[in-house]
């Protein structure tokens, strides 16, 4: 499986508190931060469920403040396993407060101020124990890779489905087994294809689930996922729309998570709509990969795309994938241009051949299956192999 990344998330109504936070772990390897503006007493709502989500939660907190420890309290008993809880607090704190936090579900009590060595050292501390704890329970998480078209029609559902194909990494040309777990999950509820691509019948589980306001666990995947002949795990749209708004960030987060657990890699085919649900999939992303052509109107949404899913994880690498045109010998001005107005250099082409990709849907079966020889699935196999070095799952990564 992928390493695991840890999460860490800030509760402060102090913008000179936060700013120090984020400055002092600003540089600790493998942690992804986010800082909610508002005090401890007031944390509710959309907040609570973040809190109940993260790794690591730090609380700008006041021991004499009995709201402050009655929502501390409260946030305890519906934190995840192994998550940490610390408290930052004025460095004049009695005893008796810091007892009164520690009883309430706190790990470890910090003064404040504190310097951003002794922070990063203490946040060190407690990524390497949950690291040691995670590790003896065999606790493994996969790698998230959202797939976003710029445009509709771009072809973004095709990279994904192959791009899941091809990282199950079958042993050998001859022992088919693959070497990865890998799931693909289609997050187009109303009009997604991924079931059409691989000759899989729509699930209703998602219709269930956001009709019944279940939250999926490990039993609900298990039983909703299909299964391709090759191993790879698919969570197909279902066959009635479903009401965008009918889904929650708390569902779709719990889907992530649960996934990850049990998978090297989870491809996720996401809408064109840009609904709040989608935010616990980026938040979890390792890679983001979007799927877009050269065209002026494609490249300034890909523009505007990249911006509004940095703006939360500014740290989120993102893979643009050209589809429709071979990679050229040399780049024409426009396509230096458009890799300038992205700040990315293109690194992956995906060659234009309806006669593969028609195949490939009429047939149900992944390109690798009808069009091996073709340029196109060549091109997504080496898009795979670049992801699996950027990504390498636990077995590859000890070698």
């Amino acid at each position: 499986m992928s390493r695991k990344r840890t999460s860490l998330l800030l509760f402060s109504d102090d913008k000179e508190i936060s700013s120090h936070v984020q400055a002092a772990l600003a540089n600790v390897a493998g942690l992804k931060m986010k800082a909610e503006d508002v005090s401890v007493s007031n944390i509710n709502g959309k907040a609570f469920d973040l809190a109940a989500q993260n790794d690591i939660v730090i609380f700008a907190t006041d021991p004499e403040n009995a709201a402050d420890v009655a929502t501390i309290r409260r946030l305890d008993d519906e934190r995840q396993d192994n998550a940490i809880f610390l408290a930052l607090t004025d460095s004049s704190i009695t005893l008796a407060s810091a007892r009164a936090l520690t009883d309430a579900g706190v790990d470890e009590v910090l003064p404040y101020p504190i310097s951003n060595e002794e922070l990063s050292r203490h946040v060190e501390k407690w990524i390497k124990k949950q690291g040691t704890r995670a590790g003896a329970a065999g606790d493994r998480e996969g790698a998230i890779i959202p797939v976003v078209q710029a445009r509709g029609g771009i072809g973004s559902t095709t990279v994904a489905v192959n791009l899941a194909d091809h990282l199950l990494a079958p042993k050998s040309r001859f022992r088919k087994e693959a070497s990865n777990r890998v799931a693909l999950v289609d997050m187009d509820f109303q009009f997604g294809s991924v079931g059409d691509f691989l000759e899989l019948e729509p699930q209703e589980a998602i219709f269930q689930m956001a009709a019944g306001g279940l939250i999926p666990d490990a039993m609900w995947i298990e039983q909703s996922m299909a299964e391709t002949d090759k191993g790879l795990q698919v969570l197909t749209a279902p066959s009635d729309f479903v009401p965008l708004d009918a889904i929650t960030e708390r569902q779709i987060s719990a889907l992530i998570q649960n996934l990850r657990k049990t998978n090297d890699y989870v491809v996720v085919d996401l809408p064109r709509a840009l609904v709040p649900w989608i935010q616990p999939v980026m938040d979890d992303a390792d890679q983001m990969i979007i799927v877009t052509d050269t065209t002026v109107p494609a490249i300034r949404s890909a523009k505007r795309l990249i911006e509004f899913y940095k703006t939360d994880n500014p740290n989120l690498h993102v893979e643009v994938v050209i589809n429709h045109e071979k990679k050229p010998m040399v780049q024409a001005h426009h396509h230096k241009e458009a890799a300038r107005a992205l700040d990315v250099r293109f690194e992956h082409w995906l060659p234009h051949d309806e006669k593969a990709a028609r195949a490939s849907v009429d047939f149900g079966k992944p390109l690798s299956a009808v069009a091996g020889s073709s340029g196109l699935n060549k091109a997504i196999s080496a898009l795979a192999r670049s992801t699996m070095k950027a990504l390498p799952s636990v077995e590859h990564a000890t070698h």
